[in-house]
């Protein structure tokens, strides 16, 4: 996956914020997190953990914090709109739900 410097500087900065006890605090998603979004337009409601990219699952709903919908997640709270743009479609999705859990790995 190639990401345009900025957007991973971004990136970058989003899950250095997440990791530290004050975003948990705050109810911020974090890699663990387990997030139920509801798009805007279709209504379609859609529950994913964010985990590290070696423990990615898609079908199981386990998504990399690197992914699209992932990395717009991250470092968002409650009531946030996380926005995602494939080719030329852009999706707002509604943050309805965060519950955090940690991520054990082997790194």
């Amino acid at each position: 996956m190639l990401m345009d410097p900025i957007e991973l500087s971004i990136l970058l900065e989003r899950l250095e914020f997440s990791q530290k006890q004050s975003s948990r605090l705050l109810g911020r998603i974090t890699v663990g997190s387990s997030v139920t979004i509801k798009n805007r337009v279709t209504r379609e409601k859609l529950t994913v953990t964010l985990v590290p990219p070696e423990l990615a699952e898609p079908e199981e709903q386990m998504i990399s914090f690197i992914s699209p919908l992932g990395s717009a997640l991250l470092g968002l709270k409650l009531g946030d709109v996380a926005v995602t743009e494939f080719g030329r479609r852009t999706d707002k999705w509604d943050v309805i739900s965060v519950n955090q859990r940690k991520v054990i790995t082997d790194i």
